[in-house]
């Protein structure tokens, strides 16, 4: 199923080239309230087409890691000075330290996944104890309408489940909210300007 899935995306015009202004809006945002530290060692699980990582790079941020199941992108990463590798999230014992990383970002990975555990054990082995993890993933029932539309989408989540298997992977303290631009908003580019406008969206982020 994960077959050309980067490469079909990118044909569809979901690549790097066209990174959305919420994208290169959101992420130096996000990086500025919780890891403003530019030297701080990000990685980005289930990176596809660096939609998280080339606005940090853009915006200073130094050491940025890029994992994806999918090496479709490893050239892209590394010629832009961003450190790849090539992990099975459900099987492998991630090839990092424990305690490396100050930030794990991970945006709509974890709907794809049979199982989440592998997957959780991993991050919260080398995450600093300290550091961040900010999970992204469809909210179940806002999309349940679209959510089959990708079909490589397995497990559903809402705020509630979400919660619960973070706390039961042992992530405290756990912050759910919404992620995106909620419908109508968009359109008046006032999220530009204020920007909790956008965490009123139909993703989750925790």
């Amino acid at each position: 199923m994960k077959k050309n899935y980067l490469k079909e995306m990118a044909k569809s015009g979901y690549n790097q080239k066209q990174i959305s202004s919420f994208h290169q809006i959101c992420l130096p945002y996000l990086g500025n309230k919780f890891f403003s530290e530019k030297q701080s060692k990000i990685l980005d699980i289930g990176v596809a087409q660096g939609h998280c990582l080339f606005p940090l790079k853009k915006n200073g941020w130094l050491n940025l890691w890029a994992s994806d199941i999918d090496v479709f992108n490893k050239d892209l990463f590394e010629r832009n000075e961003i450190k790849f590798a090539s992990i099975d999230m459900e099987k492998d014992m991630f090839s990092f330290e424990d305690d490396f990383f100050d930030v794990i970002l991970s945006f709509h990975l974890i709907e794809h996944l049979h199982n989440a555990a592998n997957f959780l054990n991993e991050v919260y082995r080398i995450l600093k104890r300290n550091g961040v993890f900010i999970l992204v993933t469809p909210d179940w029932r806002k999309q349940y309408k679209i959510f089959w539309q990708d079909h490589t989408h397995i497990h559903p989540y809402d705020k509630i489940s979400i919660s619960r298997i973070m706390r039961c992977f042992n992530f405290q303290p756990v912050c759910i909210k919404s992620f995106g631009v909620i419908r109508g908003v968009g359109r008046t580019n006032l999220w530009k300007l204020v920007k909790p406008l956008m965490f009123t969206g139909r993703d989750i982020i925790c």
